[in-house]
């Protein structure tokens, strides 16, 4: 059922975009005035919504009913929530020199203003990110190490 529907949605999208291609010149200046990819941009967001939210219920559904099996799952989240909140508390909100001109470009072009809040926000990701690839990096490791010995 999934899948007819993902069908459907690229074949009125592919339908939408076809018939407005006459319409669209990529060269000219207007070009991101151009409203034939409003339909699958639409689309793309209405189904990341519902997968986050299918994500969400399906997995507090699966905690509630078999809560004891959760429990490793519980602590591996609140360890990933440590880990964002130490690295994002520690960020300094300040941009770095060699990123200052791209964030007046993204600000310039986007007519937005980057704050400390989401400079923080950002480094604490990219920071989380980095200790969760060093520790899958040292697990994958380890972990063939343990093997070797087995």
């Amino acid at each position: 059922m999934a899948f007819l529907f993902g069908v459907l949605l690229v074949a009125i999208f592919l339908i939408s975009v076809v018939s407005g291609l006459d319409t669209w010149n990529p060269t000219s200046d207007n070009k991101y005035d151009t409203s034939i990819f409003n339909f699958g941009l639409t689309a793309a967001r209405l189904l990341i919504i519902v997968a986050a939210f299918g994500m969400v219920a399906f997995g507090l559904y699966h905690v509630a009913t078999n809560f004891r099996g959760s429990i490793k799952g519980i602590i591996g989240f609140a360890i990933l929530l440590a880990i964002f909140f130490i690295a994002y508390n520690s960020a300094s909100g300040e941009p770095e020199p060699f990123i200052k001109g791209s964030i007046e470009n993204f600000e310039g072009s986007q007519n937005v203003e980057m704050t400390s809040g989401n400079l923080k926000f950002i480094g604490g990701g990219i920071t989380t990110t980095i200790i969760l690839a060093a520790a899958a990096a040292a697990a994958f490791v380890l972990s063939e190490i343990r093997n070797l010995f087995k």
